[in-house]
């Protein structure tokens, strides 16, 4: 019992003594347990996956459009392993990601990865770059560089949309801007487009979105509404000449193309005037689309029509089969946000594919996600065309010809009254990246060099793959390239943050502090020191913007013309010169004053009308009327 009871209590204390290191052990032995289990439980057959996955995919309740999204890269992996397509679906719960992450696929590094779902990467056999002209001509040199460049990135077409950039003639003439591009211009960009290969459809609004012929006195008769020239009466025959007059003038240029967009999206007034009440919306928009596309088939006989999708997301089958619509035209389905369902959903598709053989798709790379912009976002562009990509993959088997492709759009106006939106130079990156993602069917780490040759990085390219999560503009990445229109597009970064201080100083002047607000001003009561403190800053900002404008006329002056150029400095940059200015003025008036009257100061007048008393005899007339 003694020497039981010595070894005991030698055990005793050596466990005690070996304590931690006896816990560790123990520790691991548990997590070693416990990870044989799970990989075990996740040795889940490839078809499990692809069915959870699936069942994902097809969950209708999706996200709106401006919820959170994350798009994230592949890293460097054998292809042949990690499959290249990957669209990101946002599904409330659970997402794509969170089983990807379960499976132990994806890195939660943000943007370093995109999580694959297809053993098959779906690439469109047609990618076309859309071109959108109105108010806002490149220089043929410039577009020709962007040809080349497209090419180069993968692109297979260009959707021109001339709009009054077009150089009409005869009875039409009075559509050309003063700056549209002349006969023998276009000829120049068909050629180049040729040259490159890139098969070009031209596009002709021919029901809404008129706005360029319809603003003018000549053809305000054509309206549908008298106080809006955004979409044209379908009832009247001088209508329907028009659209034709504008056919032939457009095809006798483009008299190698194989298709020909007619338009047709966001048709805003119907059925408004005394003739078309007569008819329902659903008659009336078919009817006119079979007119038109009867007309383009009748003269080009082996010339395709094209129409936006929009308006016929809505419409019943039975409306579509009635026209034999899907006889006549191509529907290309456009969406710009990152979820494409959310806005065709699957029994659209079903319809669409009961009635065309063959759909098209449109995705953007710029001009969709604010009317005055100034650079894209790239992330938001890039999981457009991603999710597309799937889109596409899932619903091309219903179709009995399938997608015939994709049309990466790049609008330059909301509409014609619009004011610009983001400038092609400034998007080219965000091209490039769309580009090669649509062309490869993925986008990863492995196609980093060929994104720095093709946008002219050289070695200042990134050494690492982009982040579009910390840097969605890709200002960080590409602004010591040479891509054409490098120089604007390094600009956009120096307005942006330029941008920030002058609002940040204006706001601080007028809002946060107390001593130049709008009722000092106008009372002229403040103190010379006070606006000493509140105007240290204002020179250093003010001659950074009105040198941007210096900047900007340079960068630009090889691609625009001086209306163009005028244009972008005045939206965006002249706007803050006024406000500085405002401020110097204000600040110099303030300071001029050394001696100042006792309160109360006299009551604004114009308060009158808010019902505001103002002086002792006004007491009895302060309520407004009514």
């Amino acid at each position: 019992m003694t020497i039981a009871s010595h070894y005991a209590g030698w055990l005793t204390l050596t466990v005690w003594r070996k304590k931690t290191t006896l816990l560790i052990v123990a520790l691991l032995i548990i997590l070693a347990i416990f990870g044989i289990h799970y990989n075990s439980g996740s040795e889940i057959s490839e078809s499990q996956d692809d069915s959870e996955i699936a069942r994902v995919t097809n969950m209708q309740d999706k996200r709106s459009l401006l919820g959170g999204s994350s798009v994230q890269f592949i890293k460097s992996a054998s292809l042949a392993t990690v499959s290249s397509l990957n669209n990101i679906v946002i599904d409330d719960t659970p997402s794509r990601e969170d089983i990807m992450k379960q499976r132990g696929m994806v890195d939660d590094n943000g943007m370093n990865e995109v999580h694959i779902f297809s053993k098959t990467p779906y690439i469109p056999k047609a990618r076309l770059l859309h071109l959108d002209l109105k108010g806002a001509p490149p220089k043929v040199s410039y577009i020709k560089k962007i040809f080349h460049l497209s090419k180069s990135l993968g692109a297979t077409g260009v959707l021109l949309e001339w709009e009054d950039m077009f150089p009409w003639s005869g009875s039409l003439s009075v559509l050309a801007a003063a700056n549209a591009y002349t006969k023998n211009e276009v000829n120049e960009i068909l050629l180049a487009a040729k040259e490159n290969d890139l098969e070009v459809i031209p596009l002709i609004q021919t029901f809404g979105h008129v706005e360029f012929a319809l603003k003018h006195d000549h053809f305000s008769h054509l309206r549908e509404v008298p106080d809006s020239a955004q979409a044209l009466c379908p009832s009247l025959n001088a209508s329907i000449e028009f659209v034709q007059h504008m056919i032939e003038q457009v095809m006798e240029i483009h008299n190698e193309s194989k298709y020909l967009h007619i338009g047709c999206d966001e048709v805003f007034q119907m059925g408004e005037c005394s003739k078309c009440r007569l008819q329902s919306r659903e008659n009336l928009f078919l009817g006119h689309v079979s007119k038109i596309a009867t007309i383009v088939k009748t003269l080009y006989k082996n010339v395709i029509p094209i129409i936006w999708d929009d308006m016929l997301r809505h419409l019943a089958l039975s409306n579509l089969e009635q026209y034999h619509i899907g006889d006549l035209v191509e529907p290309m389905v456009w969406v710009y946000a990152e979820d494409v369902y959310r806005f065709v959903q699957y029994s659209v598709w079903d319809k669409y594919a009961a009635v065309f053989p063959r759909v098209w798709a449109a995705s953007a790379f710029k001009g969709a996600f604010g009317e005055t912009l100034y650079v894209p976002n790239v992330k938001r562009h890039l999981e457009n065309n991603l999710r597309w990509l799937e889109v596409m993959n899932n619903e091309g088997l219903k179709f009995k010809n399938g997608f015939q492709g994709i049309v990466i759009t790049g609008w330059q106006r909301y509409d014609h009254f619009s004011v610009l939106c983001e400038l092609l130079p400034a998007a080219i990156p965000s091209l490039a990246v769309t580009m090669v993602a649509t062309t490869h069917g993925y986008l990863n780490s492995s196609i980093r060099t060929k994104l720095n040759t093709y946008l002219g990085c050289g070695v200042f390219g990134p050494t690492s793959f982009f982040n579009l999560n910390t840097d969605p503009f890709l200002w960080d990445s590409y602004s010591r390239c040479t891509f054409p229109g490098h120089a604007f597009f390094k600009l956009t970064y120096r307005f942006n943050n330029a941008e920030k201080e002058a609002k940040e100083l204006i706001e601080m002047i007028r809002k946060q502090k107390g001593w130049m607000t709008e009722y000092n001003v106008r009372h002229n009561f403040s103190t010379p020191l006070r606006i000493e403190e509140l105007m240290q800053e204002h020179s250093r900002i003010y001659h950074t913007m009105t040198s941007l404008s210096r900047v900007a006329r340079e960068s630009l002056s090889d691609i625009f013309d001086f209306y163009t150029i005028g244009e972008w400095v005045e939206q965006n940059i002249y706007p803050y010169v006024l406000d500085l200015e405002e401020i110097q003025r204000d600040a110099l008036a303030l300071k001029a004053r050394h001696v100042w009257p006792k309160r109360p100061f006299p009551v604004l007048k114009d308060l009158q009308k808010l019902g505001i008393q103002t002086s002792e005899e006004s007491a009895d007339d302060t309520i407004p009327p009514g």
